[in-house]
C-alpha cells in the first residue's frame, strides 16, 4: 500500500524557484477585489434570482464576475506561485506572466461591461482579449509542468485542468460567436454549447485544480504524514470519466448517460473525502482550523450538489433549476475551497515578502503568519456562505422568493467580510508601492 513520506511536510508555499512577488499578487488581489464586488452585485441582484429569471444580461455578467473575475483570476496567481513547490520547477516565462495580467484585466472588464449592456462587438472584442489571455496562461503552464520530473495523481490532476481550461475557452470562443451574432447557425446548438462549457469549466478545470492541489496543501498546513495514497490515482479515472461521460450525455440527451456521470462524480468526491479523512486524521497540528474545515466542508457540498443533479432529472425546473445547481456548486465547492486556502496562501506570501528576513518585531516580539490574521475570524465567514447556500437553494427549489433574497444576502455578507479580511492582510497602501518596485 503507497503512503506519503515517513516525514511531515514542512515547507512553505515559496522556493528559490518561485515567481517575482509582484507576479501572483496581482492576480489574487485583482481576483479578492472582484470576490467583493461580485458579493455586492449579487445582493443587489437577489430579486432577480427569486424571481427566477436565468440568461439575463445582468445575471450573464454576474455569473462570470465570479468565474472570470474573481476565482479565475485568485486561482492563476495561486497556480503560479503553487506550481513551484509542488513541481519543483520555475513557470517557463515570468514576463510572459506578468504582462498577460494587463491583457486578462482588459479583457475581463470588457467583457463584463460588454455582458451588462449585451453589446455583440464588445462580446467579440473582449471575447476574443480574454481568449487570448487564457490560452496565454495555459501554454505558460503546460511548458513549466512539462519540465517537471514530479509525477503521480496530483500531476495528473493539473495538467487536465488545463487541458479542460483549454477546451472550455474552445467553446466559450463558439459562445461569443453565436452570441455576438457573427455566426447564427451556432444557436442551433446553444444550449448543449452552455452545458458543455459549464461541464468543462465547473466539473473539468476547477474541480481538477481542487482535487490535484488538495493533496499538496492539505498535508502542508495541516503538517500530516505516513497516510495512504493509493486512492488517489482512482479519483483522478473516476473524476475524467465523470466528466466526459456526462458531456455524451450532454449531447446525445440519454438519462442514464446522466446518471453514470454523476454517480462516477459522486464517487470521485467520496474517495477524495476519504483522502482528506485520512490526511487529517495523520495530522500533527492539534487543531483543524476553519479554513480548512472550510475546504473539506466544500468536498460535502459538492457530493450534495451531485445529488441536486441527479434529483434535477425528475425535477422539471426549467432554465432556473439548472441555475440554482449551477450556483450551487461554483459557490459552495469552488468558492469556498478558494476562499479557505486563501485564508493560508495570501497571509504566507505577505509574511515571505515582509516579515520573513526584516527583523521586524511586534511588542518586542517577531512578526509570524500568525499576527496578520486571526484564522478563527473566518468561522462566520464559512458559516455565513454554508448557511447562505443551503436557505438560497432550499427556498428556489420552493420558489419560495424571500427565502432566496435572505440567502443571497447572507451569501454576499459572507464574502464581503472574506474580501474585507483579505485586503487587510494585503494592506493597500504598502502593497501599492512593493508592486511598482522592480521585482
Amino acid at each position: 500500500m503507497q503512503t506519503s513520506a515517513g516525514a511531515p511536510v514542512m515547507g512553505g508555499i515559496s522556493t528559490s524557484q518561485s515567481p517575482p512577488f509582484a507576479v501572483p499578487i496581482r492576480y489574487m488581489l485583482f481576483g479578492v477585489i472582484c470576490f467583493g464586488l461580485f458579493a455586492i452585485d449579487f445582493a443587489f441582484q437577489s430579486s432577480t434570482f427569486a424571481h427566477g429569471v436565468p440568461g439575463t444580461p445582468s445575471v450573464v455578467a454576474l455569473t462570470h464576475a465570479l468565474t472570470l473575475g474573481a476565482l479565475l483570476s485568485f486561482v492563476m496567481g495561486a497556480v503560479y506561485q503553487l506550481t513551484t513547490v509542488a513541481f519543483l520547477v520555475p513557470i517557463a516565462s515570468v514576463t510572459a506572466a506578468r504582462w498577460n495580467f494587463w491583457i486578462y484585466l482588459i479583457g475581463v472588464v470588457g467583457l463584463f461591461t460588454s455582458m451588462s449592456r449585451w453589446w455583440p462587438l464588445g462580446l467579440l472584442v473582449f471575447g476574443f482579449v480574454t481568449v487570448i489571455s487564457l490560452y496565454l496562461y495555459c501554454a505558460v503552464m503546460l511548458t513549466s509542468l512539462a519540465k517537471t520530473k514530479v509525477r503521480g495523481p496530483m500531476f495528473g490532476f493539473v495538467l487536465s485542468a488545463h487541458a479542460y481550461l483549454i477546451l472550455a475557452v474552445s467553446v466559450a470562443v463558439l459562445l461569443v460567436l453565436a452570441d455576438s451574432g457573427y455566426v447564427p447557425t451556432l444557436d442551433l446548438a446553444i444550449g448543449q454549447l452552455i452545458a458543455t462549457h459549464i461541464v468543462l469549466a465547473a466539473g473539468g478545470f476547477f474541480t481538477f485544480l481542487i482535487l490535484g492541489f488538495s493533496l499538496k496543501l492539505l498535508p502542508m498546513f495541516t503538517l500530516a504524514h505516513g497516510f495512504s495514497t493509493w486512492r488517489q490515482k482512482w479519483t483522478l479515472r473516476l473524476a475524467h470519466v465523470s466528466v466526459w461521460v456526462i458531456i455524451a450525455a450532454i449531447w446525445v440527451a440519454i438519462p442514464l448517460l446522466f446518471w453514470l456521470g454523476a454517480i462516477c462524480g459522486l464517487l470521485t468526491l467520496l474517495i477524495h473525502l476519504w483522502d482528506m479523512w485520512a490526511i487529517i486524521k495523520n495530522r500533527m497540528r492539534k487543531k483543524v482550523e476553519w479554513p480548512i474545515l472550510g475546504v473539506v466542508s466544500a468536498v460535502v457540498m459538492g457530493f450534495f450538489g451531485l445529488c441536486l443533479f441527479l434529483l434535477r432529472l425528475f425535477w422539471h425546473g426549467g432554465e432556473a433549476g439548472w441555475q440554482t445547481i449551477v450556483m450551487f456548486y461554483m459557490l459552495g465547492v469552488v468558492t469556498m475551497t478558494v476562499m479557505g486556502f486563501a485564508y493560508k496562501i495570501v497571509p504566507f506570501l505577505i509574511w515571505t515578502k515582509r516579515h520573513s528576513r526584516a527583523q521586524a518585531t511586534r511588542q518586542g516580539n517577531p512578526i509570524l503568519i500568525s499576527d496578520l490574521i486571526d484564522v478563527r475570524r473566518s468561522r462566520p465567514v464559512f458559516i455565513g456562505l454554508i448557511a447562505g447556500i443551503i436557505a438560497g437553494t432550499t427556498a428556489a427549489s420552493v420558489s419560495w422568493a424571500p427565502g432566496v433574497i435572505g440567502g443571497c444576502m447572507v451569501i454576499g455578507l459572507a464574502i464581503v467580510m472574506f474580501s474585507v479580511q483579505m485586503l487587510r492582510v494585503l494592506k493597500l497602501p504598502t502593497l501599492r508601492k512593493e508592486l511598482f518596485r522592480h521585482d
